[in-house]
């Protein structure tokens, strides 16, 4: 490949779910191969925008369209096929200018794109948590917002020249990770969020080995993972947890750069999500010789810590419903039965009615 330019052919090796993420787009679920995204073309609800890693092309069900990489370029920056190619390659020049220069090993020995996209998402500003819409999205994924504003903040971005707010989570390079109830993505660049013990608060410097005055780390794979499992004093639970650094990866091809802070600590637990991708990375880290304990027995078969803290809500709510209306019933019963029991001439203001004399019919 010539080192003034990147070829087609070069172009779509690279993975796309890579080039998303270094737009700042994540995806809302993982099934397999599949991963679905919230459309980057419109606000949605439910994810209908798959990409199969194992084919490396993108179909979105909401406009029938689909392709490549360059397709996909094409449709964000509405620019021609070779216009997305020079932006592919002017974003990278001074990477050798050869595509195995412009790539990074993941954890699995997979290719993984390392490509600076221009970033399409522009912080304008962050604030306290006080929108209604935000704090009611956090309820609903079972976190209050007394908890998420020790961490997060309320942050108003700008994207494709429409301005939104989001739930944001800082990462150690000032970045930040971007949650509502219909958007899932992040600010650039994308790295990890470590959250130390001895001030409960997301350290504020870019050294990612600062952690190590501390035995014990937690590893998760989101923010909202983090909100979920600092609530839980389970027993089991706190067994990892109590007094414990933690690194939320935001990304879980984040793991693979970050083995040296794990390697630090005594005790790695492991808070992955239930699926494949991150089966991968334990198996990986088991390659690497790094030893782990693997903590998602505790919240199988939810898909993650955060499915469980909702599952174990809702559970706990029925439970004090049905104590609520096993309540009342005994308090009608006992009502019931004393009423019943009770003589009217007992009672000084309830008076028996006259009776109505009985008439017979003479024949």
């Amino acid at each position: 490949m010539s080192v003034n330019k990147l070829s087609f052919e070069a172009a779509r090796q690279i993975p796309i779910i890579d080039y998303l993420s270094r737009l700042g787009f994540e995806p809302a679920k993982v099934r397999g191969a599949d991963h679905w995204y919230h459309s980057p073309f419109r606000e949605e609800r439910a994810p209908s925008f798959k990409v199969n890693a194992s084919l490396n092309l993108w179909f979105d069900h909401g406009t029938g369209a689909g392709g490549s990489i360059i397709d996909l370029g094409m449709k964000l920056f509405s620019c021609s096929p070779h216009e997305f190619l020079q932006r592919l390659y002017s974003d990278n020049k001074d990477i050798a200018g050869s595509l195995s220069g412009a790539i990074i090993t993941s954890l699995s020995g997979k290719p993984a794109a390392s490509f600076p996209t221009p970033a399409k998402l522009v912080v304008l500003k962050a604030d306290p948590l006080t929108d209604k819409d935000l704090i009611g999205y956090l309820h609903s994924r079972g976190i209050p917002a007394s908890v998420a504003g020790k961490y997060c903040k309320q942050i108003r971005f700008q994207m494709n020249s429409r301005e939104y707010t989001a739930i944001g989570f800082p990462n150690q390079s000032g970045a930040w990770e971007l949650r509502n109830r219909w958007f899932k993505g992040s600010s650039s660049p994308k790295d990890i969020s470590i959250v130390r013990f001895t001030d409960e608060r997301i350290t504020e410097n870019n050294n990612h080995h600062a952690m190590d005055t501390n035995s014990k780390i937690c590893v998760l794979e989101g923010f909202m993972d983090f909100l979920s499992v600092i609530q839980i004093k389970d027993e089991a639970f706190q067994k990892f947890t109590h007094q414990s650094d933690f690194l939320i990866l935001n990304s879980i091809r984040l793991l693979s750069r970050n083995l040296q802070l794990l390697q630090v600590h005594q005790k790695i637990s492991l808070f992955l999500d239930n699926d494949q991708p991150a089966q991968d990375a334990k198996a990986a880290l088991i390659v690497k010789g790094i030893r782990y304990q693997d903590a998602s027995t505790l919240y199988r078969p939810h898909k993650d810590v955060n499915d469980f803290l909702i599952a174990k809500g809702k559970t706990k709510n029925q439970s004090d419903n049905q104590s609520t209306d096993l309540s009342n019933d005994q308090s009608n019963i006992q009502f019931n039965s004393q009423f019943n029991n009770q003589s009217l001439a007992e009672d000084p203001d309830l008076k028996p009615l006259p009776q109505k004399r009985r008439r017979t019919l003479r024949m």
